[in-house]
């Protein structure tokens, strides 16, 4: 079953969305709180043969909002259960890996004994600088991730 077909069903069965607050609520009125071990809220949708099929939170959202399905969904303050329309947004995977929180921008190069930091652009390694300190190479990505990474709303 597609994607679309599963948030259709979901829709079928009743599940609701709030875009203020971001909740689904579930056909027995109930806030779905139920959650991925990535920490996405997952919805578990019965057809009538009893079939159980998952949709992820945020792409019912969007799809009862927009009644469209998108590839890849960002959400822009990086809380994975914060589904409020205005923290949704549609990208490319490229686009949302530049708003992930955990990358370091830096490596250590053994040869030279320096921090090098670097950045992805256009699914390439780009080295920004060499530096005596993992600071200064972080501070160094971070500067330039301001720069290159812009992600329009």
């Amino acid at each position: 079953m597609s994607r679309e077909e599963k948030l259709k069903l979901a829709l079928n069965k009743g599940f609701t969305y709030n875009s203020e607050t971001g909740y689904i609520i579930s056909p027995t009125g109930k806030i779905c709180t139920k959650k991925t071990k990535n920490g996405y809220i997952m919805l578990t949708v019965r057809d009538s043969d009893s079939f159980a099929y998952y949709v992820f939170a945020h792409q019912l959202a969007w799809y009862y909002s927009y009644n469209e399905t998108v590839d890849c969904i960002d959400h822009i303050n990086r809380i994975k259960t914060d589904n409020r329309l205005c923290n949704l947004r549609s990208v490319t995977k490229s686009q949302n890996a530049m708003n992930m929180s955990n990358n370091k921008g830096y490596t250590f190069c053994k040869k030279t004994k320096k921090y090098i930091a670097i950045i992805m652009l256009n699914y390439k390694k780009k080295q920004l600088g060499s530096f005596d300190t993992p600071e200064d190479a972080r501070k160094c990505y971070l500067e330039n991730k301001d720069r290159y990474h812009i992600i329009n709303n």
